[in-house]
């Protein structure tokens, strides 16, 4: 049995990720990160990954345009775009969507100053030639036993990723689990869910008064031969008992209170 971690949309959250670690032991054989990391604090949480005692599979979202693919972020942690890394059985392969791609710096001189619409094109072309290599990995690993990893949901993926069993992706902060001619698609929802509250009974409440529980959410996935995937929604789920939650409003300058 294969048991496997995910979680996305961190956005640069480290407390986030320090609930997520106090909740979670080390029998787990791989930690999957669907993007959205978040460039400023991208080292401090996979410090935090890198304690999981497994590899942390991981590709890019909107929220790491700084980060370059090619850093290393520890011995343990592996970016899996169009790099397939394989668990047991398995093989993880993702497409990232940001970060600094050095194929596509490669060209930026050729295209430097152009217009929008020969960027726009030169980028599509770019991106038909990355999913051109995705499809040939994913051949080259065995579809049916192979999970692809992006930020955004992919579509169309019989036509090029025919087989593939099980697809993870992000960017849209809630979970998803549904299935689509025989391909499974798994939102594994936002690690950072940050709630606005304040202590419950003020009748007047000030500024100084706000503060933030996180409610994020992640997904446990177990493999086996013969069952196949299970995938388990876990949330955070805080204890509101003191708190007034504050509809329609995120303070992100407001203090987070933690371990609730």
């Amino acid at each position: 049995m294969t048991r496997i971690l995910a979680c996305s949309d961190i956005h640069n959250n480290v407390n986030a990720v320090r609930q997520l670690r106090a909740r979670e032991g080390n029998d787990y054989d791989a930690l999957i990160v669907a993007g959205d990391i978040g460039s400023e604090t991208a080292d401090e949480i996979f410090e935090v990954f890198e304690s999981f005692d497994c590899a942390v599979l991981y590709i890019f979202g909107n929220w790491d345009h700084r980060l370059e693919h090619n850093k290393t972020f520890g011995e343990r942690c592996h970016h899996v775009h169009l790099s397939p890394f394989r668990i047991g059985e398995l093989s993880v392969v993702g497409e990232t969507i940001d970060g600094i791609d050095p194929d596509w710096e490669v060209l930026r001189p050729d295209i430097e100053g152009a217009d929008a619409d020969i960027i726009s094109t030169a980028r599509q072309a770019f991106s038909a030639r990355q999913r051109a290599k995705l499809s040939a990995i994913v051949e080259a690993e065995g579809p049916e036993r192979t999970i692809v990893v992006s930020h955004y949901r992919l579509t169309k993926t019989q036509s090029y990723l025919p087989g593939v069993p099980l697809f993870l992706f992000g960017h849209i902060h809630r979970f998803e689990d549904s299935t689509f001619r025989g391909q499974r698609f798994v939102n594994v929802s936002a690690l950072d869910n940050r709630v606005m509250v304040v202590p419950r009974g003020l009748k007047r409440i000030k500024r100084s008064d706000y503060r933030l529980l996180n409610d994020g959410s992640y997904v446990v996935i177990t493999h086996g031969r013969d069952t196949g995937f299970s995938v388990e929604p876990r949330r955070f789920d805080p204890d509101f008992s003191n708190w007034d939650r504050i509809e329609g409003l995120v303070d992100r300058s407001a203090t987070e209170v933690e371990g609730i």
